[in-house]
C-alpha cells in the first residue's frame, strides 16, 4: 500500500517529466529533420555533379580516341566516321539537355556547366539543326538552345 501512496504522489512529477522528455525529443526531431533533408540534399546534388564530371570526361576521352568525333564536318570522313559521329553528337546533346534538365534548379550549377553548353552547342550546331534530330529533343531545351546565340538563324540553316 505504501508503493501506491508514493507512486500517486509521485505521478505528477512523473507526468511532468515524460511531458518535458517528449518535448525535448520533438524540438530534435523538428531541428533534426530538415537538417537531414538539407545533408540528404547536398550529397546528392554532390553526387549529381560528379556524375556530370565523370560523364562529360567519358566523352572527352571518347574525341582523344576518336579525334574524328570533335570534326562534325563530314568531309573527308568515311561512312563509318559520319555514323560514329551522329551518335557521339546525339550523347552529347542528351547529356547537355540532362545538364540543363538538372541545372535549372541551382544557379551555381547552371553558371559552372553553362560555358560547356555554349562550347558544345558552338560545335555541334550542324548536327542539332536537322530536323530529324530536333526531334529527338524537347522544346523547351531547343528554346534554350536557340538562346545561345550558337546557332545561325532559322532563316539560314540550309543544312
Amino acid at each position: 500500500m505504501e508503493t501506491l501512496d508514493f507512486l500517486n504522489k509521485q505521478s505528477g512529477a512523473i507526468v511532468a517529466l515524460a511531458n518535458m522528455v517528449m518535448a525535448v525529443g520533438t524540438v530534435v526531431l523538428a531541428l533534426g529533420i530538415p537538417w537531414s533533408i538539407r545533408l540528404a540534399t547536398r550529397e546528392e546534388k554532390d553526387s549529381f555533379y560528379a556524375t556530370l564530371d565523370d560523364t562529360y570526361f567519358e566523352i572527352q576521352k571518347l574525341i582523344i580516341e576518336h579525334p574524328h568525333l570533335a570534326q562534325p564536318d563530314p568531309a573527308h570522313k568515311t561512312a563509318e566516321q559520319i555514323v560514329q559521329y551522329d551518335a557521339f553528337a546525339f550523347t552529347v546533346w542528351n547529356f547537355m539537355e540532362s545538364i540543363v534538365d538538372y541545372c535549372r534548379k541551382d544557379e551555381f550549377l547552371s553558371e559552372t556547366w553553362n560555358c560547356i553548353l555554349r562550347h558544345e552547342s558552338c560545335v555541334h550546331a550542324a548536327w542539332i539543326l536537322r530536323e530529324e534530330n530536333r526531334r529527338k529533343f524537347k522544346p523547351s531545351f531547343l528554346k534554350m538552345v536557340d538562346a545561345l546565340g550558337c546557332l545561325p538563324d532559322p532563316g539560314d540553316w540550309n543544312m
